[in-house]
């Protein structure tokens, strides 16, 4: 089979994602991220709504540890990464859909294989919240995003330190959403 541009056309029972082109692998990729993303947004909505802050707060912190493993090590696997050091870590995150490209505005500092700081210029999430909701943005980004970090580190390896250098609401527009500093100390 030629490889498909596109699905504009007939209906192909046996269609794989091998058929279609490198773009259209992209697009959808991109796709299933952003769809990861805003269901937990609406998941979290509902449970707020339904059972209150405290409950969305414990199912949250549970349910992002919980996957860390898994996500972290199905990235991992799919691109051949090996590796226990900040390096490592940096190029699993650029591939994790919860943390996917474009959707994201984000960058790694790579000071050294130990040492990394990762700005993130925009975020949709903090964004929503920024205005909506600054209490629960401050929750959010220095303690889940904080606790949260630490689990995906910890796949990688236990002993890299995680330091918040700016999370939660800002003083000026120009400041980043957030900013984190990685170290391995050998």
């Amino acid at each position: 089979m030629k490889e498909l541009k596109d699905y504009s056309g007939p209906f192909i029972p046996n269609v794989k994602y091998e058929d279609f082109s490198k773009e259209v692998l992209t697009k959808l990729l991109k796709a299933y991220c952003r769809e990861m993303l805003v269901i937990d947004a609406y998941w979290q909505g509902q449970v707020r709504k339904r059972l209150g802050d405290e409950v969305v707060r414990e199912c949250l912190h549970a349910n992002w540890t919980r996957i860390a493993k898994h996500e972290m090590g199905w990235a991992m696997e799919a691109a051949n990464i090996e590796g226990n050091d900040v390096e490592t870590y940096c190029k699993v995150c650029q591939l994790i859909g919860s943390f996917a490209q474009d959707y994201y505005n984000y960058e790694f500092d790579l000071k050294s294989r130990n040492h990394a700081i990762m700005t993130v210029h925009e975020c949709p999430a903090f964004t929503a919240m920024e205005k909506s909701d600054p209490e629960w943005l401050d929750w959010t980004c220095k303690v889940l995003e904080l606790e949260v970090i630490k689990a995906y580190v910890a796949v990688i390896n236990p002993a890299i330190k995680v330091k918040c250098l700016r999370a939660g609401q800002r003083s000026s527009p120009s400041e980043p959403a957030c900013q984190w500093e990685f170290k391995l100390e050998q």
